[in-house]
């Protein structure tokens, strides 16, 4: 079994203000300082467990927190640009509450995820095919390193949407949005290809053991 440790980046100032990040990689999603000292903690829990390899989304919320986890491993970071963030389109950088202000109907009122077509709105990457490109990815990492641990840094969308096609629902948008620097763990079978979500949102601290 490939395992996949799944972790949103650190915190930054478009989290804080609550605003819609998607693709955006300019000041509003830089990691604050905040972001920047949770990162650090990871590394001592890396030292400590066997991982194998680290892949990182390209936006530099994800590339930044990557490398500061890794700092003092030998652990390369490699970058792939299936993991990065879903487009919004025009409301990448919008404040969540203005828009749902504007246009409820497309959010979910409980996790406060946007649906899938609202890209008739914003203009944004489809969801079909982020997902496609998201999965892509999952299944050539589990063929290509069977048995090993693979550590991911990534983003919200693209983490829901992975325990969400691992266990075969319709889309990320039924889980809350994973904290910043939580851990979710995956399992998939380099033969045959079966998932296992181990656990989904957990913070370093209810982690224990990897």
């Amino acid at each position: 079994m490939t395992t996949l440790l799944l972790i949103r980046h650190g915190e930054t100032y478009a989290n804080r203000l609550n605003y819609i990040q998607g693709t955006l990689n300019d000041q509003l999603a830089t990691l604050t300082e905040l972001g920047i000292m949770e990162a650090k903690n990871y590394q001592k829990l890396l030292k400590d467990a066997q991982i194998d390899l680290v892949y990182t989304s390209p936006l530099k919320r994800a590339l930044v927190t990557s490398k500061i986890i890794c700092k003092n491993s030998n652990i390369q970071v490699r970058i792939d640009s299936r993991l990065r963030e879903i487009s919004y389109g025009k409301w990448n950088g919008t404040a969540i509450n203005e828009l749902k202000s504007q246009y409820a109907t497309y959010f979910d009122s409980e996790t406060n995820d946007v649906y899938p077509h609202s890209i008739e709105i914003n203009q944004g990457e489809n969801f079909d095919h982020a997902r496609k490109r998201v999965w892509a990815f999952v299944t050539e990492i589990s063929k290509k390193y069977p048995n090993q641990t693979i550590l991911i840094v990534t983003h919200g969308w693209v983490i829901k949407n992975i325990i969400a096609l691992c266990l075969k629902t319709a889309d990320g948008t039924a889980f809350k949005n994973p904290q910043n620097l939580s851990i979710s763990k995956v399992q998939v079978d380099s033969i045959t290809g079966k998932q296992r979500v181990c656990y989904y949102n957990r913070p370093i601290k209810g982690i224990g053991k990897l």
